[in-house]
């Protein structure tokens, strides 16, 4: 009988809890095929990556990954990783130099680990905080620079540039002890624009300098990638939910959840494309407001986080090196015309809403945008595995080394 790997990706987002299962046949590394998944918009008890109430979020953790497993016909996964990301996350690019002391100057693993480790100490953290991954970006040696994987190379000193993410001790102590109340085995942290990125970017685009945009309900997270490797990342305060709020402040449709319902069916951010005199027929308000009018307040809104993204975009100093495209991706993507005001504003010539490759089985969920991240986490276990990185044992472990993702 074939034997099989089954992948479990849960993604905590802040208004909503998705899980993933995948299997992967041992006979193909390369084919991932999803069998089951879940989705929660019950109160998760998270708001903006922080648990607020561990009970509500111990109860949604259970019911999505109880469903997802069960309409996978699984009774428990061979390996688990968790997609999380706050207000409170932050990164920061480093640098540091080691002597490569032995006689023949062969880099070894032990050699890259130092340099890795002696790069993130140089990091002034507060005692508060910790760190949740160390990306590599480049190494170099001398006379040599721009270095993927130095290991068995010659070298008198090893350079790192590393870019670390950084997330307040008990924000993750917290997640991961709903995670074991959730009773999880071995259940593993991932930055979710690492998540994003490996779900919609190819080889190509990664290596070639690309930005995943995942707008949320509540926050906009952004990954910058460059050689394959995590250059930039930020966390917006404004999703999916800002945008809701805003047509219902200005135009007083009959509540959030009508709101939300007229977004859907009549949103646009391109009002010059609709006509002047369409009206919304408010059925429950006895009246009609003007499509344009509520256009042009998704587009104001549109325009802010657009022009936020675009700074971040410049923060990461590699502007102009983005040839792989802006791909928008999570719920809040899907407000019609979007990409189109994106690319006016981005100055990008390419930008894409994210798609999701290699995963088959069940189309309605791997093309589904709210489960984008939880797709993401199953493919980089799969990679894990590919990369022998993957330590089911290990409890409550994060992902250290995410080179070889792409």
């Amino acid at each position: 009988m074939m034997q099989q790997s089954v992948l479990l990706g849960i993604d905590l987002g802040a208004s909503k809890i998705s899980a993933v299962v995948a299997v992967r046949e041992q006979e193909d590394t390369t084919a991932l095929r999803v069998t089951g998944a879940s989705l929660t918009n019950q109160p998760t008890g998270i708001r903006q990556g922080q648990i607020t109430d561990i009970n509500s979020t111990v109860e949604a953790i259970r019911r999505v990954v109880e469903e997802a497993l069960r309409t996978a016909g699984q009774i428990r996964p061979d390996g688990v990783l968790v997609t999380v990301d706050g207000i409170q996350f932050k990164g920061e690019n480093l640098r540091d130099t080691v002597t490569i002391s032995s006689l023949d100057r062969v880099i070894t693993i032990h050699d890259r680990d130092r340099v890795m480790e002696q790069a993130t100490n140089t990091c002034k953290l507060t005692k508060e905080e910790t760190v949740l991954h160390k990306n590599p970006q480049w190494f170099h040696i001398k006379g040599q620079r721009d270095i993927k994987n130095p290991i068995n190379m010659i070298g008198d000193t090893l350079e790192a540039e590393v870019r670390i993410i950084i997330a307040p001790a008990s924000v993750l102590e917290n997640i991961n002890r709903a995670l074991h109340l959730s009773e999880l085995q071995s259940p593993r942290l991932c930055y979710s624009p690492i998540a994003s990125a490996q779900a919609v970017l190819s080889r190509e685009d990664a290596e070639n300098g690309a930005v995943v945009v995942d707008i949320g309900d509540q926050l906009t997270h952004i990954g910058v990638f460059m050689s394959g490797s995590l250059f930039h990342s930020a966390v917006i305060a404004i999703g999916g939910s800002h945008f809701t709020r805003d047509i219902e402040a200005m135009k007083h449709l009959g509540g959030i959840k009508v709101a939300e319902r007229i977004k859907r069916l009549y949103g646009t951010v391109l009002p010059s494309g609709v006509p002047a005199e369409e009206m919304i027929e408010l059925e429950d308000e006895g009246r009609q407001v003007s499509r344009r009018e509520l256009a042009e307040v998704l587009q104001s809104r549109a325009v802010e986080l657009l022009n936020m993204v675009l700074a971040e975009i410049g923060r990461s100093g590699i502007m102009h090196e983005i040839h792989g495209g802006v791909h928008l991706v999570g719920g809040g993507a899907l407000l019609p015309h979007l990409p189109i005001l994106a690319q006016h504003l981005l100055g990008r010539p390419r930008v894409v809403l994210g798609k999701v490759s290699g995963l088959h089985g069940l189309p309605q969920i791997v093309a589904n945008p709210f489960f984008t991240n939880a797709l993401g986490a199953v493919k980089v276990l799969s990679e894990d595995l590919n990369e022998t990185f993957f330590q089911p044992g290990k409890p409550n472990g994060i992902i250290d080394w995410v080179k070889g993702l792409f």
